[in-house]
């Protein structure tokens, strides 16, 4: 999957893709991007994506909402897609603009017409160097649908999502090496783990939302093991990677995990959180296991600074109260299979897990 970050980011910022979390899960638009992306499911083959315009030419907040679709739809099924930036372009005639820009050999755009009580979606799969209309599909989707969509998402603020439920299914893994070969081992609140243990993180949501996870250790270490990042729903997601992970390689220490999901994270506020947990730990306010409670209690207060309305901003520790899903047999490249259950976690409008353990 080749997704260019910067220009991810870009567009962002700029406020020129819905790219700030998906408001809600409409089965009827989710059902029509997958009907519409089976067009560029073309083998290997990437492709560069310039979005839709509408009859004139022109970005609406309608295009907008069914890019957003569009382009979750084409990662989950595996496309290799980049982002091309065209905003702010107009479109002439049945021309796409954007072939002159990007990389790949294949250049996949669309049109949305509106017809009565009806929105049409026409994808156009364009080889670049000849500009040769290599395939095209046609699907249409209810006006009150879309327009529905673009009340729900609003202004840019995000304050819409605040209201939201969010689901998490996330396996929390750790694995020991026991000649030669691995085996999971117990990963909950309080255990003890050993030396050179490793921890990994395997999780799906249910909304497009950003994520962030790190362990933060009794002498004021901190590592991240997911950096913060916006994350599509309905996709596995891996901390630090598929088959990369976390090694535990400091004894006599304290870790506490933090697993955090949502519209909104610490944003601006994360060197000053670090620097205020810092202090704790420094002023032995936190000492090992004692004071726990000090460090989730000063991430909700930096977590509400990015809500209006002072928000329920719950801490997960613990068992109780979390369902887990049958147990599952995990296969990595190397082979290793590991048997682990994912805990399913809710929260409104964020989830917050947090888990802590020793090492010695």
């Amino acid at each position: 999957m080749r997704v260019i970050a910067g220009l991810l980011l870009f567009l962002l910022l700029g406020g020129c893709l819905p790219f700030t979390g998906r408001l809600s899960q409409s089965a009827e638009l989710t059902a029509v991007a997958r009907g519409l992306v089976q067009v560029a499911q073309v083998g290997d083959a990437e492709v560069d994506w310039v979005g839709l315009r509408d009859a004139t030419g022109t970005q609406t907040e309608a295009t907008r909402v069914l890019d957003d679709y569009l382009v979750s739809a084409l990662l989950q099924v595996g496309v290799g897609l980049a982002l091309v930036d065209t905003v702010g372009g107009k479109w002439s005639d049945e021309g796409l603009i954007g072939l002159g820009q990007g990389e790949a050999s294949l250049v996949l755009g669309g049109r949305l017409e509106e017809d009565a009580a009806w929105q049409y979606v026409r994808l156009f799969l364009v080889e670049r160097s000849t500009g040769k209309l290599v395939a095209a599909r046609t699907m249409r989707v209810s006006d009150q649908e879309v327009m529905d969509e673009v009340a729900l998402r609003g202004s840019q603020s995000g304050s819409g999502t605040d209201t939201l439920p969010l689901e998490v299914e996330i396996h929390l893994i750790a694995k020991r090496q026991e000649g030669g070969v691995d085996r999971a081992v117990e990963l909950s609140e309080g255990v003890q783990l050993q030396q050179g243990d490793q921890l990994q993180l395997r999780f799906k949501l249910n909304r497009d939302v950003e994520v962030y996870a790190f362990l933060y250790d009794s002498e004021g270490v901190l590592e991240v093991v997911l950096p913060e990042e916006f994350v599509y729903s309905g996709i596995a997601q891996y901390g630090p990677s598929e088959n990369g992970w976390t090694t535990l390689s400091e004894v006599g220490r304290v870790y506490t995990l933090y697993f955090l999901a949502g519209p909104r994270l610490l944003e601006e506020n994360a060197s000053e959180f670090f620097e205020r947990i810092a202090e704790l730990v420094q002023q032995q306010e936190v000492v090992r296991f004692a004071g726990l409670e000090k460090l989730d209690q000063t991430l909700v207060e930096f977590l509400m600074r990015s809500y209006q309305g002072n928000p329920s901003i719950t801490v997960l520790r613990g068992q109780d109260n979390i369902a887990l899903s049958r147990p599952e047999t995990i296969v990595y490249d190397d082979g290793s299979r590991l048997e682990n259950q994912a805990e399913k976690l809710k929260g409104t409008p964020m989830v917050v897990r947090a888990l802590s353990f020793s090492v010695q």
